[in-house]
């Protein structure tokens, strides 16, 4: 480790202050690099792993000079408050030092796998191991079965995880796998028969599992061992003994052990669920603080919500025990459509490295349709469990709940006991409870959109509830009390525009404040200017379009509009802003075209218009945008 000598050749010792900001400073860097895609490398050319390794290594070094710094009195060192250089080990020293080496040791022994994500002062827990917190497939003796005096019983692959059963059958279908869920499990010769090959079954699988066998019998085949070998050499004699046919035993059980590995390594369990990082949404200052009021809300459900007590785990760098967490209810997210209700769940999922389980609620769900779908394999009728209880059942994973307004009264109650502390689902003949650290999530549209139903007042009553709208047009700048036009929108259309690209989202921000609100003094070139007015105008003709469906739901307003343009519809007007070059371009050459319709109104025609023919009232919401292009929107 190398540090900095102080003069006289002496380690200049940070303070403790100076050395915690540092640590806290890596592990967030540390934690936003770990959800970074496989293949991100720096500016410098370093790869991800090379860059973690880097990270640790440091964070190790600042936890050890802590360590050491904890045990020295302040005193001995401390004079008026300048560093005591004489009563500190040289550089030189600390390498060698056996004091050294034991308080390295100690600090490495403290540190904890923990990790938090924080934003806009809200820490978010992030789950470290998600691929081993669920259970393993093991192949175990079934129900036995006598015939003509002799007895039968078939080996089984099952994996059980907080009272849910998955069974997987050779030559069948792995529906329990989202990557392989189209792929059948090798046919294989499960059935074994008499008490001898039972026993010596047994046994095997006991040795495996014990000693980690299944895993070297593997191995072993791969040298040339086959796995029917070693299988016939670790019977005992008197187990041999009562087999009929021990080479044939042994080439069954290989077998076994060939579909248990194959099993273990295709499904990967919740792991294929953890959303991608995606490093396109933007951590905008509107989306931050929604952000961190649905973390709030989620620590709150989980039974994080006491300030005390999460950031004395923050502070110790430790895990949430969250079978010890007096977890209940569910977070509701209400927003109008193309809100980003569903990216800020997936957002928050790929940042706490969580599984994601959605489940699209209707009104025509009944209640057995929440737990197992009917499938037809092979002319036999199997049970597949729904999202619902997989999710339940899978450690730390996110069950989002898609229009869950839309489920009636008499079947949402079917999730009171997993709102409640119970936290299970009692069905006729089992009960599921809800693994450690698992979140219900629900999503709806406003209360005042047709077609929309009241939260049943059952899941309302067990909830905590956001409302996720669009972002702010305008605010108040409170340096001066003017109001300025907002950069949160422009922010997420600007990578969507190909002449943009090239700025930093800094460097927009400056040329945004700039241009539209005539603050800062960076350099901005005409085509530039223009084209983030362009911009500003295709924000302000969707943001009229959602004020006039407001007024006209709450009947405010003299303008009939049933459907406004979404943050999903600006993001398709500014792509085929940029797809057209519309900065450029020769409008009147345009189809479609008219006069006298700007760049911005026409992209936002082109994207809007086509979809008034696609519903009854569409004609009326055509008359209304007309009427919103003809105010007159530019700068």
């Amino acid at each position: 480790m190398a540090i900095d000598r102080a003069e006289g050749g002496r380690a200049a010792i940070p303070s403790r202050d100076e050395i915690l900001a540092r640590i806290a400073h890596a592990e967030n860097v540390l934690t936003k690099l770990r959800i970074f895609p496989p293949d991100w490398v720096s500016e410098s050319g370093e790869t991800k792993q090379e860059t973690e390794e880097k990270l640790e290594a440091c964070i190790e070094n600042l936890q050890a000079m802590l360590a050491y710094a904890d045990d020295i009195d302040e005193a001995d060192y401390s004079v008026g408050g300048a560093v005591n250089t004489a009563a500190v080990p040289t550089a030189g020293n600390w390498t060698d030092n056996d004091q050294w080496k034991r308080h390295e040791q100690e600090a490495l022994a403290k540190r904890i796998n923990a990790k938090f994500y924080e934003v806009g002062g809200v820490y978010v827990p992030v789950m470290q191991s998600v691929a081993d917190a669920g259970a393993k497939w093991q192949a175990v003796l079934g129900k036995v079965m006598v015939s003509g005096g002799e007895k039968f019983s078939e080996v089984r692959f099952v994996k059980d995880e907080n009272g849910l059963t998955l069974r997987a059958k050779p030559g069948e279908k792995m529906d329990f796998s989202e990557s392989n869920c189209d792929l059948r499990l090798p046919h294989i010769d499960t059935v074994l028969q008499g008490r001898g090959e039972m026993k010596a079954y047994r046994f095997i699988y006991e040795k495996f599992t014990e000693q980690s066998d299944v895993e070297s019998a593997s191995s072993e085949k791969s040298a040339d061992f086959t796995v029917a070998e070693y299988v016939k050499s670790i019977i005992p004699a008197d187990l041999a003994d009562q087999i009929e046919n021990v080479d044939d035993f042994a080439e069954r059980v290989a077998d076994i052990i060939d579909t248990l590995l194959y099993l273990r390594s295709t499904d990967t369990g919740a792991s294929e669920l953890i959303p991608a990082f995606d490093r396109y949404y933007k951590m905008t200052p509107f989306i931050e603080r929604k952000f961190a009021e649905f973390s709030q809300l989620v620590n709150r459900q989980m039974g994080l919500g006491n300030s005390l007590l999460l950031a004395e785990l923050v502070e110790n760098k430790q895990s949430p025990d969250w079978n010890a967490l007096p977890a209940q209810g569910m977070t509701i997210v209400v927003g109008p459509r193309g809100s980003g209700k569903n990216k800020l769940v997936e957002y928050y999922a790929a940042i706490s490295n969580r599984p994601l389980f959605r489940y699209s609620c209707s009104p025509d769900k009944e209640e057995r349709d929440l737990t197992y779908d009917v499938e037809l394999s092979d002319g036999e009728v199997i049970k597949v469990p729904t999202r619902i209880l997989t999710a339940i059942s899978t450690p730390n994973g996110i069950l989002e709940l898609d229009e869950i307004n839309l489920l009636r009264p008499s079947v949402a109650k079917f999730f009171n006991a997993l709102f409640d502390s119970d936290r299970s689902v009692f069905l006729s003949d089992q009960v599921i409870q809800a693994a450690a650290g698992v979140i219900f999530v629900g999503l709806m549209n406003p209360a005042d959109y047709n077609g929309v139903e009241d939260l049943p007042e059952t899941i309302d009553d067990r909830s905590n509830t956001m409302i996720l709208g669009y972002p702010p047009l305008k605010e108040i700048d409170y340096n001066n009390g003017q109001e300025i036009f907002t950069y949160d929108e422009a922010l997420i259309l600007k990578d969507h525009i190909s002449a943009l690209e090239q700025f930093t989202d800094e460097q927009f921000v400056k040329l945004w404040d700039r241009v539209i609100n005539g603050r800062g003094t960076v350099n901005v070139s005409p085509e530039i200017a223009k084209i983030i007015k362009d911009l500003k105008n295709i924000i302000l003709i969707t943001h009229r379009t959602r004020q006039t469906v407001e007024a006209c739901k709450t009947r405010s307003g003299d303008v009939r509009m049933e459907r406004d343009i979404s943050l999903r519809g600006t993001i398709a007007a500014a792509s085929f802003y940029s797809e057209n070059h519309l900065w450029d371009a020769d409008l009147t050459q345009l189809l479609g075209w008219k006069a006298p319709w700007t760049a911005a109104q026409y992209a936002v025609a082109m994207i809007y218009l086509p979809h008034t023919e696609t519903y009854r009232k569409g004609r009326q919401d055509r008359q209304a945008f007309e009427a919103i292009l003809s105010e007159g929107l530019s700068v």
